[in-house]
């Protein structure tokens, strides 16, 4: 009896096995301009990079300018440059519904991607020391990107820690944030932000801040991104010389660029501007701006420089100046791109 039970078990362990096997089956096809066809899996198709795993190789990147086409029967998550998000095959039907060629695609992820698939991001650090002026500065910022379907969730962290040893001060500049963004059609979008800085050179010893806003992704292809960001935003700070809080809201204003090149060497620019002119404090004028500038010096590690200005037309009581700038060169590493 127990003979034909393991028997009638026998077809049904084979059935299971045969359907692990289908589904670990890579069967996504790549037509390269140059005629080759690779069989494998479409992992992602970021920043005009397509991430594809083989049998053998293991995972490779291509540009997508030397892609012709692929194949494949999964469904993703489909973004085309005039801002259109689509969830679907991207088969035949789907390039003649939209009129669309691999040129119109900038990002393509798998709709049932893993959650650390779906993450990217960087982190760097970086060091200086002047001996003449005894200057030490160590610097460390980080920026994780999380993206499901029309929606994007990011955590930025930056920490800038300058010690002087003639005199023994220590200044900081550090900010943190979380933010939320939803993709609207036509390249509109919605976002908000939950934001904490510190400035010992402006005076700032804690700021707490939420931002509301509505923006535009002016320019979105396979090379190019900048958005354009208007709202209001709400914050409680606290100047170095007190423990009591202010409540300020103010307008924002963003702009933010970033251009990615794939010939050797890899380069990647990014460019941030934030005006904040207040709407209770009459007159004051905040502004924030960063450029950040890394090359990929072997895969995933990069060398880069950073220049960050910061600047507050009235700053809190006890600021040693209105503006605070400086340059950084770090280096970094860089996942999920």
């Amino acid at each position: 009896m127990k003979g034909k039970k393991i028997k009638a078990l026998i077809p049904l362990f084979l059935f299971l096995l045969h359907c692990h096997l289908s589904l670990g089956q890579k069967t996504d096809k790549v037509y390269l301009k140059n005629g080759d066809i690779i069989t494998g899996e479409i992992m992602s198709m970021k920043l005009a990079m397509l991430t594809f795993k083989m049998d053998g190789p293991g995972t490779i990147s291509i540009k997508w300018e030397e892609v012709v086409r692929f194949k494949s029967d999964k469904v993703f998550e489909l973004t085309l440059r005039w801002g259109t998000i689509v969830i679907a095959r991207a088969d035949s039907s789907f390039y003649e519904k939209y009129h669309a060629s691999n040129n119109d695609l900038v990002e393509i992820i798998p709709i049932k991607d893993k959650f650390l698939r779906r993450l990217t991001g960087d982190f760097n650090l970086g060091f200086n020391y002047t001996k003449s002026s005894q200057i030490l500065q160590f610097n460390v910022n980080t920026n994780i990107n999380y993206k499901i379907p029309r929606w994007e969730f990011s955590v930025k962290f930056n920490n800038v820690v300058t010690s002087s040893g003639t005199d023994s001060t220590v200044t900081k500049k550090q900010d943190a944030s979380f933010a939320v963004m939803k993709d609207l059609d036509r390249k509109f979008y919605v976002a908000a932000t939950l934001g904490w800085q510190q400035n010992s050179e402006l005076g700032l010893n804690n700021r707490f801040s939420f931002a509301g806003a509505a923006g535009l992704a002016t320019i979105s292809d396979n090379h190019n991104r900048m958005l354009l960001a208007t709202g209001l935003s709400v914050n409680a700070e606290q100047s170095v010389e007190t423990l009591l809080y202010t409540t300020n809201l103010d307008a924002v204003a963003t702009i933010s660029y970033k251009r990615f090149y794939y010939n050797a060497p890899k380069l990647t620019i990014n460019a941030d501007f934030s005006t904040y002119p207040s709407l209770t404090d009459w007159g004051r004028v905040r502004l924030d701006g960063s450029l950040y500038v890394y090359v990929e010096i072997f895969k995933d590690f990069t060398i880069g420089i950073n220049f960050y200005d910061t600047y507050d037309s009235r700053p809190p009581e006890g600021a040693l100046s209105k503006n605070d700038y400086g340059v950084n060169l770090t280096v970094g590493y860089i996942f999920g791109k």
